[in-house]
Parts: structure tokens; sequence; C-alpha cells
């Protein structure tokens, strides 16, 4: 018996078990996502709420998974959103980069969270989508810190142009932006599975990208409505990145971790780390179509059962545990 038992939680500004029948078989395609090149649908987005004079008040990472739509986490923007705000988002990994400039009002809203996500709640419906058309966003465009200069400058649309046509990798980049290729996003139905994927996010700080392959298993919890695994270097800012398969798809969003001890005595404790996010089950789904209307069913849906997950039996209650002490002490920040 354990004789104390604690649990610390913090969202990333940005698992949980499997009991009952969990799903896995083998993948045998390529690795078509394993490379930090191979994540041109995420980017870093800075927050600025309706009021707010001088900086951003967060930053977290989106997925676009539409021409004029990007999944993030809902706990970035519900707050900072509520009475308005202005997301800028950082197309390029350069020296030089362009914001492409979205603002959300309640008369025209740009950002959207489903009415069942709840901040005192561990992960479950943490998703939210950014209506951000980057063909007709508007853009300003800078150079980052270096040398001496530690801050960013502005230049114009035509020293951005001048760069572009300097720099190949740039460019390319940056009409690859332009004219994306989406992933295709995994639905989950209503069982309980281990996915029998290779999964990897990439993390962008500054501009600069850094992939993190998970070497963990994986499972989704249908009774908690997100997956699990052990922490693999995600961290706060990192909330909103896409969860990849190798195999190209997206499976889910970045949302939290949880750092779990226990005791056996006073001297002995346990510590472990696990991070959480939602993937695309029925719930959320169902929330995407009445958000983006006929942009829904230009999607690409892949089932996860059976080509993605199998069934199995698996419990792991000390993080069951974990999330509800969380839930019911409301201390999800």
């Amino acid at each position: 018996m354990f004789k104390k038992m604690f649990f610390t939680v913090g969202l990333l500004c940005a698992a949980a078990a499997c009991w009952g029948q969990v799903s896995v078989i083998s993948v045998t395609d390529e690795d078509k996502h394993s490379r930090k090149e191979d994540f041109t649908h995420t980017f870093e987005y800075y927050i600025m709420p309706a009021g707010k004079q001088t900086g951003p008040a967060g930053k977290c990472q989106a997925t676009r998974i539409g021409r004029r739509w990007f999944a993030t986490a809902a706990h970035c923007v519900k707050t900072a959103c509520q009475n308005g705000c202005t997301i800028q988002m950082d197309l390029l990994e350069q020296p030089v980069s362009a914001l492409a400039r979205v603002t959300h009002t309640a008369q025209k809203p740009a950002v959207f969270v489903p009415p069942g996500f709840s901040e005192d709640k561990m992960v479950k419906n943490d998703f939210a989508l950014i209506r951000l058309d980057l063909d007709r966003a508007p853009q300003t465009y800078y150079r980052r810190p270096a040398g001496k200069r530690k801050y960013n400058l502005g230049i114009s649309r035509a020293a951005f142009a001048a760069f572009l046509e300097k720099n190949r990798t740039a460019k390319s980049q940056y009409n690859h932006i332009l004219s994306p290729e989406f992933p295709p996003l995994v639905l989950f139905d209503d069982g309980d599975y281990e996915i029998d994927r290779k999964l990897s996010v990439i993390s962008i700080f500054d501009g600069k990208r850094e992939l993190k392959p998970n070497p963990y298993p994986v499972y989704y919890v249908r009774a908690l409505g997100f997956a699990y695994t052990g922490n693999f270097g995600i961290r706060k800012g990192m909330s909103g990145s896409g969860v990849m398969a190798n195999t190209g798809e997206l499976i889910g969003i970045i949302s939290a971790n949880l750092t779990s001890i226990r005791w056996t005595n006073k001297k002995n404790a346990k510590t472990e780390e696990y991070f959480m996010f939602p993937v695309f089950n029925r719930e959320i789904a169902s929330f995407m179509e009445s958000v983006m209307g006929s942009d829904y069913y230009k999607l690409d849906w892949k089932d996860a059962y059976p080509s993605f997950v199998r069934k199995t039996r698996n419990k792991n209650t000390q993080v069951v545990e974990a999330v509800n002490w969380a839930n019911e002490h409301h201390t999800v920040k």
C-alpha cells in the first residue's frame, strides 16, 4: 500500500491508462514523416489579446489542416482571445521571416473552441481551430536577432522578396507554404486502443525547429477522451503542435504533461512523467464539421481501426487516478 500520493499537472502553453479493450498492426510503410523538414504544415504563433499594447501574451504552435484552417490547443487561445485577439503566424525557419496576421472578434470570429472544453479538466477537448487564409492574410516581415542585436527588425516587403531571391531554400519553403499539402487526419471510434505507429512532434522556438521522436507505447482511452505516452521532451510553448505518425498522418494535438509522484515511505519516491494529447475522436470531429462547414468535407480522413491501432488489454490505474485527482482538485493551469 502507498502511504502518500500526489500529482502535479501542467498545461504546456502551452496519460492516462488504457483499460478494457485497447488497439496495433505492423507498420510496413516506409517512414514518410521522420525528419524535421517533413513538418512543413506546423508553425509557431503569437497571441496578442485585444487592448494589449506591447508584446505577445503567449506563444503556441499550430498545425495547418486545410487551406484556411489551423488546429491548435484550446487552452492556448480560450482565455487570451475571449475578448478578442490577434494571431500572428510565423511562417519561415529562416533569418528572415513573415508573420501572417488574423484578428479575432465577436463580430468576425477567427478562433473557435469546442463548447465541451473546460480549463478545469485535463486535456479532454483541448482542441481549437484558427481560421487563417494565408492567400489573403496581411503579412509583415522581419529579421530575427543577429549579432549584438537582441530584437526583431522589421523590414519591407521588397526587402523580404529580395531575401527570397537570394536564398533558394527560403524561397522553396515559402512557395511550399503557399501551395501546401495537408496531412490526412486519423479518426478514432469508440474503442480503447494502443496506437501502432512511431509518433513524433516538432518543437519550434524563435524559428528554430527540433524533431522529437517518441520511444514509448501510446494509448488512447475513450473514457478520458485523449491519448497518453511517456513524456519525450514536451514542454511549455509546444502546445498545438501536431502529433504525427511516421507514415504522414496527423493523430492529435499537443496538450499537456503530467508528473506523478508516489511514496512507499518518506525516503523512497517514484516519479513518472506523461505526455497527453487529444485525438480526432467523434466529438472533436463533430465540432470541426460545425465550424468548418464545406471545408470539413475536403479533409482527408482515415479510420484509426484497424489500420493504425490494435485492441489489447492494458490497465494503468496510476495515470487514471492522477487525471481524476487533478480534475477533482482543479490543479490544471
